[in-house]
């Protein structure tokens, strides 16, 4: 699936793709369940797409959000070093270490904001003469007041998915690094025995930001995922 404003589709974003974008991946579910008959549905979220995937199921299974009918077709799922506190993550970016990280992905991300987008008013007025240096000088800036939120804050904490994670009724690995720059650890640790029954986490000492490479460069994780996805 490609994320709102990004490869095939990034011509008709009117809006930019952020965490909270939960409705787009279930809208994405819906139309698959609607043409693949009664089968069972797995599916993977990597990164941000695995915050938005875990934010979907939890607010579904909390009751936030209504239960689609073919919602039971779904019996597995997973998500690959989810940023599921926002602000943590967004803290951990502050670092003077981390401003080689900042600096890449605030590029990246104006790189890639949609043309629709762009050529709004409101966008080129929080850009303004200089643009952010920041990735949360970014979401104050731009993501959140272009996206219906008060500031970073309140972007932050309306669309981690760690705030309805324990509601997910799916059965569902979560896999993490341990030395993850972008994703500090303590994101999961912090859970302990509070996950629900259907989540299991796995953290691995090494890995960085989804780069689970074993020797001779073969992807770990693609075995993980074809066998707990039953591929």
């Amino acid at each position: 699936m490609d994320l709102r404003g990004c490869g095939a589709g990034a011509e008709m974003a009117l809006g930019l793709n952020h965490a909270g974008r939960s409705d787009d991946v279930i809208a994405a579910l819906a139309w698959i369940a609607e043409r693949t008959g009664a089968g069972p549905i797995g599916v993977l979220g990597v990164s941000l797409g695995g915050n938005q995937l875990l934010r979907g199921l939890g607010r579904i299974g909390g009751g936030e959000d209504s239960t689609p009918a073919w919602f039971g077709r779904v019996r597995r799922a997973m998500a690959v070093a989810p940023p599921i506190d926002l602000a943590r993550c967004a803290a951990n970016l502050q670092r003077w270490s981390m401003w080689p990280y900042n600096r890449y992905f605030v590029r990246m991300l104006l790189a890639r904001v949609p043309a629709r987008v762009r050529a709004r008013a409101e966008f080129r007025a929080a850009i303004g003469n200089a643009p952010p240096r920041t990735i949360r000088e970014l979401d104050d800036r731009v993501t959140a007041p272009l996206s219906g939120f008060v500031d970073s804050a309140d972007y932050y904490a309306r669309t981690s998915s760690g705030t309805v994670l324990r509601d997910n009724p799916v059965p569902t690995l979560i896999v993490a690094a341990g030395d993850d720059p972008i994703v500090p650890v303590d994101c999961f640790a912090d859970f302990g025995d509070g996950l629900p029954s259907t989540t299991r986490m796995v953290i691995t000492p090494r890995g960085g930001h989804v780069g689970f490479i074993e020797k001779a460069s073969q992807n770990w994780l693609d075995d993980v995922a074809a066998n707990w996805l039953g591929l």
